[in-house]
């Protein structure tokens, strides 16, 4: 018998065996319905030594006439597949970062599939063993599959960024996912030719190769959590309203992203209006759909990507250009209602779900605002033309009348601001902060918690992340020098090593360790039961209480290793400011398409 110890581990009792369809050895090897796989191992931050399979193709590469179609199956393959490196991550370009140059492939629709093995016997390593057979002899691992943010434009599932170091301390099949990205993944011409979605559509293929590989890794296939943060969260709460997702996953976490944020779906006709874009751009017959397709699909992926600046306005703004759609009704259709109606009558899928928000998620565009100064001046000289576009609130309300456009602007200026000008003082900037962090990401997670608790049986957890590490992502999305609080992303840092390559001159404080504990611990246990705390522990002294009270939702304040309470009414008079709003908004909305349908 070979054996594979982790001392820590072995202190602590957690000694497991681990059979399955993985061998220990060097390299490890594991079997998939396509084919065998060689892995490599990883140690985690508590020394724990772990297998790693890296770029395993879970559908067929999207090219050519696949381009802007649906997922294939994975190709299978002769003989043994190296899966000890990344593979490459989908075409992009980082807008969020200013990034300047293309990169990536097509070719990129893989996933890594990282598995805990303490101990490890040659005597029940039969590659020809039928999982199902070997799951009544061995218990098996919760999976969590990761879905990376980035704003369906950039991103990818690699091991630099959201790799196991932090999470495989603890028993768990850790899944991280590449998809198609910008127009790639996301044009739509709003009929069968291209009706879009083709990066949540992906998200789906790579569930479906879980259900039917991840018990070759030593994964429950009944025990599937989906979790991701940013367009990644927002995704997640988009399988819960996927007909064709059901059954995929069993619990959902959303981290500052779900879909009632006013970035996450194209209004009808805007999609198509921004294929057409695209397509003249590039030189393609617009006439038609069938033609539009056609000749893009002849165009090099990297000019189809470089289109992005096209739309920009302010900074990147408008937000996310090619986003999900409602599509028409077809077999395959992975949304075909409005998301907020599919909650509101019953559609929702009745899962557990855990959400929250970062203290100041709205960093990840202030930042970029206050490290050049023409955008700060910007700003405060035309804020009632760039508000309504910046905050989407045009967009998305179809905010036809010039009168309403107006009054909600100027509301929105004396509500952050009253009388005082937008400039480089602490106090302007952190107004502008909670205007963006609650018009882009608070109001819509508020919403989003009232509505799960009145319409599911499941439980919802809902947080707030307002631990000030060492270091933000704030200083990447523009601004090196001021402090902007606790930014979007920042909560990534606790759950994945990807500090280490994007802040690599600043080591982790013993805060910050002690906040992976907290964070990873939490996480994990949830992706395990359901339940985030299922006993009081050093690491989380308290029960996390599911929201029970529509009208002044309970929420766990994460604020230090030390300060970690219950409270209730998160933001409250912030959120009710914006529930005002939005009322209105609706209002002229429904008059608007009340008149339009008459016509």
């Amino acid at each position: 018998m070979r054996e594979c110890r982790n001392n820590m581990f072995i202190q602590l009792g957690l000694i497991c065996i681990f059979a399955f369809n993985v061998v220990c050895g060097n390299p490890p090897i594991a079997k998939t319905s396509n084919g065998t796989l060689y892995g490599t191992t990883m140690p985690t931050r508590l020394g724990r030594s772990i297998y790693a399979f890296l770029g395993i193709p879970y559908a067929a590469p999207p090219l050519q006439t696949l381009r802007f179609k649906p997922p294939q199956p994975p190709i299978a393959w002769n003989g043994t597949l190296h899966a000890t490196t990344n593979a490459e991550i989908c075409m992009q370009r980082n807008i969020y970062v200013d990034q300047k140059e293309i990169v990536g492939s097509e070719d990129c629709l893989y996933l890594n599939v990282y598995t805990p093995c303490i101990q490890c016997t040659e005597k029940h390593s039969n590659l020809n063993h039928d999982p199902e057979q070997q799951q009544k002899a061995f218990a098996r691992f919760p999976v969590m599959i990761w879905f990376h943010g980035g704003g369906w434009l950039a991103g990818a599932g690699h091991s630099e960024y959201y790799g196991p170091k932090f999470l495989l301390d603890f028993d768990l099949v850790l899944v991280t996912v590449n998809f198609r990205l910008g127009p790639l993944g996301f044009m739509s011409t709003e009929d069968l030719e291209c009706p879009g979605n083709l990066g949540l559509k992906d998200q789906q293929q790579a569930m479906r190769w879980v259900q039917e590989n991840i018990a070759y890794f030593g994964g429950d296939s009944n025990r599937v959590t989906l979790f991701g943060e940013s367009a990644g969260g927002a995704s997640v709460h988009y399988h819960m309203v996927s007909p064709l997702s059901e059954g995929l996953f069993h619990r959902g976490i959303s981290q500052s992203g779900n879909f009632y944020n006013p970035w996450t779906l194209t209004s009808p006709g805007i999609a198509r209006m921004r294929a057409m874009t695209l397509g003249k751009h590039l030189e393609c017959n617009t006439e038609n759909s069938k033609d539009l397709v056609e000749c893009l699909q002849t165009k090099s992926a990297e000019e189809i990507i470089g289109i992005d600046q096209l739309f920009k306005k302010f900074g990147y703004c408008p937000m996310i250009p090619f986003r999900p759609v409602i599509e028409p009704k077809h077999p395959g259709a992975f949304l075909i209602e409005d998301p907020l109606i599919s909650v509101r009558e019953g559609r929702l899928l009745d899962v557990p779900w855990m959400t929250g928000i970062n203290s100041e998620e709205g960093a990840i565009k202030v930042a970029g605002i206050y490290g050049r100064e023409q955008n700060v001046k910007e700003l405060e000289t035309n804020f009632d033309k760039i508000v309504p576009m910046s905050l989407l609130y045009d967009e998305r309300y179809n905010v036809t009348n010039e009168d309403l456009r107006n009054e909600i602007t100027a509301t929105i200026r004396n509500f952050y601001f009253g009388y005082n000008a937008i400039d480089y003082t602490e106090y302007s900037r952190f107004k502008v902060v909670d205007m963006y962090s609650d018009s882009w990401f608070n109001h819509g997670t508020h919403e989003a918690v009232q509505d799960f608790i009145v319409n599911q049986t499941s439980p919802v957890f809902y947080y707030y992340f307002a631990y000030k590490g060492s270091i933000s992502f704030s200083t990447i999305f523009g601004d090196p020098v001021r402090d902007y609080g606790v930014s979007h992303a920042d909560d990534l840092q606790y759950l994945f090593p990807v500090g280490e390559q994007l802040f690599p001159n600043t080591a982790l404080s013993e805060e910050d360790h002690k906040m992976i504990d907290i964070m990873t611990y939490i996480w994990y246990n949830f992706g395990n039961s359901g339940n985030p705390t299922p006993k009081i522990t050093k690491v989380i002294p308290l029960k996390w209480k599911p929201v029970k009270t529509n009208s002044a939702p309970e929420y766990l304040r994460i604020e230090n290793s030390k300060k970690i309470t219950m409270d209730h009414s998160l933001l409250w008079q912030r959120m009710i400011f914006w529930d005002s709003l939005t009322r209105r908004l609706m209002n002229h909305e429904n008059t608007f398409r009340h008149l339009k349908d008459e016509l």
